[in-house]
């Protein structure tokens, strides 16, 4: 059992591990998280942030400190079934959290661009970034906290100003339990500078079927006129418990396109944040989820809109089979001088089931009088007109409906610009139908 105590003690394990970090300013921040998480304590079902998701099960098993030595063991062969085919860009691997240099590819790409392991930032006292302090304490919630308390490595992108980075970056997470569960904690800063453009792929996956648990936390700064598309790909096994907490922040005329995808793990909490801070500035949400078993996969948005005349687009979809379950909690939060705001958002799910159950709230929070804002929620089961329909055109009833599946999970898997990366997801959707869902090829 995690409690505040046994929190308290793996701290002062972790602190014997930092070396001459404990002198780092940084290390103040990560007290101030401890501080956080010791007086608001662990969160329940009570909490309205988690009345549909009953956090308690993160907290049953006392998740174990990743250590490095489990990545360094690896071998490049090793880890091959978990790269994207035909991947030309970038490809930064972190096991357990921890950057490992020998398993990474540096294709040809753009020499301004500064890619550096945050680990390798603080041993080399490299200036700090207010995105690991500043931002960390003012956006805590109990995970983004013990996040802050606890991780040691991650990866810092810089992309200067008026810089193309043609090719993607993956940055591949590959969770080791080595027969104990283990806690893996990770940091990512992503800076793009006015008038440049970035790919990035966070990928979460798991090595074997050990459970685990993992706590990522990336910051996004998106200067004026830059454009970052950034896609969250997570697949881990289905004994995994995973928290991402994804913030951004978008300065005038940025454009931020996110991509969504949550396909394992057996507790998932997403929690994204958009600040939309620069006039003219956009953000489109793409987000697609999909459980079975007893899955369960919680999905929570906040797009502040700051500034006027910006604009945000977000649509999430799920399919959820057997005795799944999934939680939609998305806002939109229209500030008073936020004028001519445009924003829509959707939320659509597809119960395959009696016993899958969604949860959804889409909600809109306006103080300016001058804007345009729609918000809605589907939740519903296959069409039978459309299976008929279908059938009529000698289609069998069974690849008729998971026809209309796989039609309902195209919408968004099209939105992933980066072929390696879609066929993956593709792929793996295909064979979940095939697996779980008697999907007829």
């Amino acid at each position: 059992m995690l409690t505040i105590d046994v929190i308290k003690q793996q701290f002062k394990q972790f602190e014997s591990r930092l070396n001459g970090q404990k002198k780092h300013p940084l290390h103040q921040v990560r007290k101030a998280a401890l501080e956080f998480v010791s007086q608001s304590g662990l969160p329940t079902s009570r909490d309205e942030e988690w009345r549909f998701t009953n956090p308690k099960p993160f907290f049953e098993t006392e998740f174990r400190l990743a250590e490095k030595a489990a990545g360094e063991a690896l071998s490049v062969e090793q880890i091959q079934p978990f790269l994207y085919n035909n991947f030309e860009g970038i490809t930064l691997v972190f096991v357990n959290g921890y950057f490992m240099p020998h398993l990474s590819t540096m294709a040809e790409s753009n020499d301004r661009v500064q890619i550096s392991s945050l680990n390798h930032a603080l041993s080399n006292k490299v200036e700090l970034l207010p995105e690991l302090n500043e931002k960390a304490v003012n956006e805590f919630n109990v995970f983004s906290a013990l996040n802050a308390a606890f991780f040691s490595d991650g990866i810092i992108i810089e992309v200067p100003d008026h810089t193309v980075l043609k090719v993607p970056i993956n940055v591949l997470n590959i969770a080791m339990g080595q027969g104990e569960t283990v806690n893996n904690v990770i940091r990512n800063v992503i800076k793009v500078g006015e008038h440049s453009f970035l790919r990035v792929i966070e990928t979460f996956l798991s090595f074997s079927d050990e459970p685990h648990f993992t706590n990522a936390l990336t910051v996004v700064s998106v200067s004026n006129h830059a454009k970052v598309i950034h896609s969250h790909i997570q697949n881990e096994n289905e004994n995994a418990y995973h928290v991402g907490n994804v913030l951004v922040q978008q300065k005038h005329s940025s454009r931020y396109v996110s991509n969504n995808i949550t396909l394992g793990g057996k507790l998932v909490r997403n929690n994204l944040k958009i600040t939309l801070q620069g006039e003219f500035a956009d953000a489109t949400l793409n987000g697609f989820y999909m459980a079975h078993g007893t899955q369960h996969h919680d999905n929570h948005t906040l797009i502040e809109h700051a500034s006027p005349n910006c604009t945000s687009n977000e649509l999430y979809q799920g399919i959820l089979a057997d005795r799944a379950s999934a939680v939609f909690a998305g806002k939109i939060l229209v500030e008073r001088d936020a004028q001519k705001t445009d924003a829509v958002q959707s939320n659509n799910c597809l119960l395959l089931s009696d016993e899958a159950k969604i949860d959804t709230m889409p909600q809109l929070e306006i103080y300016a009088d001058d804007v345009k804002c729609t918000h809605g929620a589907t939740v519903g089961q296959l069409d039978e007109e459309a299976i008929f329909y279908l059938r009529t055109r000698g289609i069998s009833e069974n690849r008729a409906k998971n026809l209309l599946i796989y039609s309902f999970a195209e919408r968004i898997i099209e939105q992933i610009k980066v072929k390696p990366v879609r066929d993956y997801v593709d792929q793996n959707i295909l064979q979940r139908f095939k697996e779980s869902m008697n999907f007829i090829k």
